[in-house]
């Protein structure tokens, strides 16, 4: 078999099974903020720093809708009408939601879009949403506050969540991890990118960054309050927020798995459903 043939029966059985994901840069990265910290306190978020100043981290633009779903009384319609490719749970540990909502941004994300949810512990009916970002729905999280910024050690570095980064230092000092008792972190499908520990006198926090690649959607789960712009989110913070937009929205990027084809760019991934 000639190496072209050889060439011509994987393009042909990559498109059997995968779609093309829309191209970088080819049109905004739609996300929406679901009811959150990131809704109720805006003054303290990245939302309009990536809206308006994307260009600094990458070429393809994002919007970050923090209004249409920042209601009671979710449903599926509503967030569809969004168009959104990522939705975003924002420190949503205080926060309760029906039932209801909970199976609204569960369905949505299923049926083939992305989810970022940061810091948030996953109590009560919350729990559904934990398997979404590769954590089991029995994790036992709590929220803890550290007097100086703290880094996270790359297990990943070249995963594009790190794009444009050597090293990654938070500017935020909020930090989701483990409680005394409970069994430590514990993941379903979920790949750690990865971890910071933080140490302040006889107590030292462990929080992981994870991903999960679902069937047909993305997910990522940021242990930090990674957005709080008033607490201190800095330009790293930024970039790793850009870059888990496109990443969850499916946009290729660097590290990809790409194929060249004459003068064409095959890029192989699992179907999404819209």
């Amino acid at each position: 078999m000639t190496l072209k043939s050889i060439l011509f029966s994987f393009v042909l059985l990559s498109c059997t099974f995968r779609v093309n994901p829309r191209p970088a840069g080819a049109t905004p990265i739609k996300a929406a903020v679901v009811r959150s910290t990131g809704t109720l306190f805006l003054g303290q978020t990245i939302w309009n720093d990536l809206n308006t100043g994307w260009a600094n981290f990458g070429n393809t633009q994002v919007q970050i809708d923090y209004t249409s779903l920042a209601g009671n009384g979710l449903t599926l319609s509503q967030i569809t009408n969004t168009q959104a490719d990522v939705l975003i749970i924002s420190a949503a540990g205080f926060m309760s939601y029906t039932d209801a909502e909970v199976n609204a941004v569960k369905d949505y994300v299923e049926s083939g879009h992305g989810i970022i949810i940061t810091y948030d512990s996953f109590m009560t009916n919350k729990r559904a949403w934990a398997p979404l970002v590769g954590l089991s729905d029995t994790v036992s999280l709590g929220g803890n506050t550290w007097p100086d910024p703290f880094s996270f050690n790359l297990l990943a570095p070249d995963h594009p969540l790190f794009s444009k980064l050597s090293g990654y230092t938070t500017g935020v000092p909020f930090l989701a991890s483990p409680g005394t008792f409970s069994p430590g972190w514990q993941l379903t499908a979920g790949t750690v990118l990865a971890q910071a520990t933080p140490s302040f006198q006889e107590f030292t926090g462990n929080g992981l960054i994870v991903v999960n690649e679902g069937e047909n959607y993305r997910g990522l789960y940021f242990p930090h309050y990674i957005e709080d712009k008033a607490d201190g989110s800095n330009l790293q913070d930024m970039q790793v927020f850009y870059n888990g937009l496109l990443w969850t929205a499916g946009v290729p990027e660097p590290g990809s798995l790409l194929l060249g084809l004459g003068a064409g760019v095959l890029f192989v991934r699992k179907r999404r459903r819209t």
